[in-house]
């Protein structure tokens, strides 16, 4: 607005009359405009108060530049920037405020949102899934009514001791009905640090203790199963031995420890190799097998045992192989098949001197019989010693058939039928040794019996049976003739019958076998004749009686076999 500049006094009034009234409405505007530039500047510092900023000073901006420097503008586009940062603000919030609820609906376990009255603010559909019993609306009531359902069995309540605490909770394996639960219970803190809300997570986890219990039974049985193995391992009289691929030592039991002199089963974190093992033959079978093409090698091996005596091992080495035929190890069994092979040797030994014996007799009683037939007139003058032959050699083949039948009948399992009745065991022996001083003259018998007569209680055929072996024994192990002596004796116990011989005699080790099958000591004299069945006959017959037999024997010295037998019951006299 201009100033109204001061007149000169040659004004006409009227001339002085407007200018007084424009001086007043002059002074009217001015009050005006300094109104109005107070009501602005007023607004402006509110505006600047609001946003932040510091309010405009007099005497820093006065009127004039305040309108030249335009503060509302100023502050209208700075509004328009807080606006627009607020819309954008508004947006993301909508945003994230929609993937926290679709977070909210779609995540996989219970949530529950409580207010420190324990009133339901917020929950999700899986807590309709999980906890509830039918699709109710649960907002605004009692957690306890609508989850725990007031049961008093729960364990305490995560709640309250987040209320207590002020601290993150957790629960494992809560159980509602048949299903269990994680239970994790997290405070909301307001501003002022006070708990606000408590939000309740529930996840499900009876699939995976289900699973655990499962887990759990399969590793006891596992275990039992383990148990029971090793059990059967420890007891195996075989031994047991188990390679993997690089030809460790993954599985041992005692025998074969025990046979291999090692002790690996006391450090199972330790694998040895095959290089362990002291017998060169074995693991060369072992390395061996998984290279041919046969699932089993079967091979017997001389080993030494305990008793520094060899012994033999049937080696059965089974190729362990996965789906794919790849190597995996190897299973070796070890079975002692000593006295197997020995039995298959006196077998053998049986059957080639059974043939001999057999073949003696009949060639003598083929050769007399046929020169019986075809001889001439002649022939009838030694008629009686021909027959006498061929009766001889008829009656050692009925022997060689009557041991065969023995021991048949004794390997079936059929009871010896034996007639035990009170027998003079001095009278059994004037018959037999009479008989065999009629086949010898090389040999001198001598009886010693006590004046009294010593009566057992035994079967009379049997026991001719046992004093022909044993006596025929004695004969034969004494090739060049000697003395063979039967004694007799009783004492309140029992009866005493004791055959010796001054012969060859035995070893320890063949003393050992004497009442084996097929045994022979010295088979490999075919001079001297037997099946090697006598002795395990000798030892049936006396047992079925009641008694018992016991060898002893010196080697170079001779042999003793003594028997015992129940007494007979003494007659009233």
């Amino acid at each position: 607005m201009n100033r109204v500049q001061d007149q000169p006094d040659s004004l006409t009034a009227q001339q002085r009359a407007e200018l007084e009234l424009l001086r007043q409405e002059n002074a009217q505007l001015r009050q005006l405009n300094q109104t109005a530039f107070g009501y602005v500047r007023t607004k402006v510092n509110d505006l600047l108060t609001v946003i932040g900023t510091k309010t405009l000073d007099p005497d820093e901006l006065d009127d004039r530049s305040l309108i030249e420097f335009d503060p509302i503008g100023i502050v209208a586009q700075s509004f328009q920037h807080v606006l627009d940062n607020l819309r954008d603000t508004n947006r993301k919030l909508q945003f994230a405020n929609q993937e926290i609820e679709t977070i909210f609906e779609t995540i996989g376990a219970a949530l529950l949102v409580l207010n420190p009255q324990r009133r339901v603010v917020a929950y999700n559909q899986k807590t309709r899934e999980m906890l509830l019993e039918r699709n109710v609306d649960i907002h605004g009531q009692d957690c306890r009514e609508v989850v725990c359902r007031a049961r008093s069995d729960h364990p305490g309540c995560l709640f309250e001791k987040v209320l207590a605490s002020g601290h993150e909770q957790h629960l494992d394996e809560w159980n509602l009905g048949d299903r269990s639960y994680n239970v994790i219970a997290r405070p909301m803190h307001d501003a002022l640090g006070k708990i606000s809300h408590v939000v309740l997570v529930y996840t499900d986890v009876t699939a995976r203790r289900n699973a655990e219990l499962a887990l759990l039974e399969a590793l006891a049985e596992t275990q039992e199963a383990n148990a029971k193995i090793h059990g059967i391992l420890r007891s195996a009289s075989d031994g047991i031995l188990v390679t993997d691929a690089e030809e460790h030592i993954v599985l041992i039991n005692r025998r074969a420890e025990e046979l291999f002199g090692l002790c690996l089963t006391d450090s199972p974190d330790d694998k040895p190799t095959l290089g362990v093992l002291p017998h060169a033959r074995l693991v060369e079978l072992i390395r061996r097998a998984p290279r041919t093409g046969q699932e089993l090698l079967v091979e017997d091996l001389s080993c030494n045992a305990e008793d520094d005596r060899d012994r033999i091992y049937q080696a059965r080495v089974t190729a362990i192989r996965s789906a794919d035929g790849n190597k995996r190890g190897c299973i070796t069994l070890l079975h002692d098949v000593t006295e197997e092979r020995q039995v298959d040797r006196m077998k053998s030994d049986f059957v080639s001197t059974a043939a001999h014996e057999l073949r003696t007799p009949l060639a003598t009683i083929v050769g007399y019989t046929d020169l019986l037939l075809t001889g001439g007139p002649d022939v009838m003058e030694s008629l009686g010693e021909y027959l006498q032959l061929i009766q001889e050699k008829a009656e050692r083949l009925a022997d060689i058939v009557s041991d065969l039948l023995d021991i048949s009948r004794i390997e079936s399992g059929e009871i010896l039928k034996i007639d035990a009745r009170p027998c003079d065991l001095g009278t059994l022996c004037r018959e037999v040794v009479d008989n065999f001083r009629r086949q010898t003259d090389k040999h001198q018998f001598v009886i010693s019996l006590p004046p009294e007569p010593v009566v057992a209680l035994a079967d009379r055929y049997a026991m001719i049976q046992v004093l022909e072996n044993v006596v025929s024994n004695a004969v034969k192990y004494s090739p060049q003739g000697g003395l063979v002596e039967l004694a007799v004796c009783q004492n309140e116990a029992c009866c005493k019958l004791t055959v010796s011989d001054r012969g060859i005699g035995m070893t320890t080790e063949q003393l050992q076998k004497i009442f084996e099958k097929f045994y022979r000591a010295d088979a490999t004299n075919t001079a001297i004749a037997g099946t090697g069945l006598g002795m395990t006959i000798v030892r049936h017959l006396i047992e079925a009686q009641n008694g018992e037999v016991e060898v002893a024997s010196s080697y170079g010295q001779g042999t003793r076999v003594t028997i015992r037998l129940p007494l007979a019951a003494k007659t009233p006299g």
